[in-house]
């Protein structure tokens, strides 16, 4: 199982300072886009200073947006993208798809923890992963919600399946737990980006997955 940093951030400099921490650790970070609509937080709006960030890291856009094209739109100059996630809970999901696809990105769809699984069964064979929110969206330090496994065991029960995905108060106490029912990526949100040693914090998440 993969552990990569989810990072929620409303500033720039915040996000630099994290890309910063995180490098020399992971090969990829989730980076939360946030609009203010779809969730209630926002998060940084100088998208266009990305690119010029230099680093090894790759990024993945979770977008938390009402508009997921519009957003997509927003980060096509930033070569270091790789993937992007957005909601089924969004409006006119297979444009979206269809846009975001057209970049050359991986695409990926993420569910909120009431939408059930049967929302996004006829899009699972063009993704390559489908993430779960086990938290309700839009802020780090939520508690877990456990009802959400029992959406996640019936998803990686199924025989061709994209990669499954959780973000949501993932830390010590429940990563095992994930692990157990074969979720292949967890988020770790807080947990790592607000730990005082990321490096001492992520290798005691490793050892209890080992």
């Amino acid at each position: 199982m993969k552990i990569i940093p989810s990072v929620l951030v409303s500033t720039f400099e915040e996000l630099e300072r994290q890309i910063q921490r995180l490098e020399p650790l992971f090969p990829y970070i989730q980076i939360d886009v946030m609009d203010g609509k779809f969730v209630p937080n926002t998060s940084f709006s100088e998208v266009d200073r990305v690119k010029n960030i230099k680093t090894t890291l790759r990024f993945e856009l979770h977008l938390m947006v009402e508009n997921p094209v519009a957003e997509i739109r927003r980060w096509q100059t930033t070569d270091a993208v790789f993937r992007v996630l957005f909601h089924a809970e969004t409006k006119n999901v297979e444009r979206s798809l269809s846009f975001a696809k057209k970049e050359g990105w991986e695409i990926g769809l993420v569910l909120n923890p009431k939408t059930p699984l049967s929302a996004v069964k006829k899009y699972l064979s063009s993704l390559e992963v489908l993430q779960f929110m086990t938290v309700h969206p839009g802020r780090q330090g939520s508690p877990f919600l456990p009802e959400v496994k029992e959406k996640i065991k019936e998803f990686t029960a199924l025989k061709k399946r994209p990669l499954c995905a959780v973000d949501g108060a993932v830390n010590k106490d429940t990563i095992l737990g994930l692990k157990d029912i074969g979720v292949d990526i967890v988020y770790p949100g807080s947990a790592l980006c607000a730990a005082e040693d990321v490096k001492k914090t992520y290798q005691e998440l490793k050892n209890l997955i080992a």
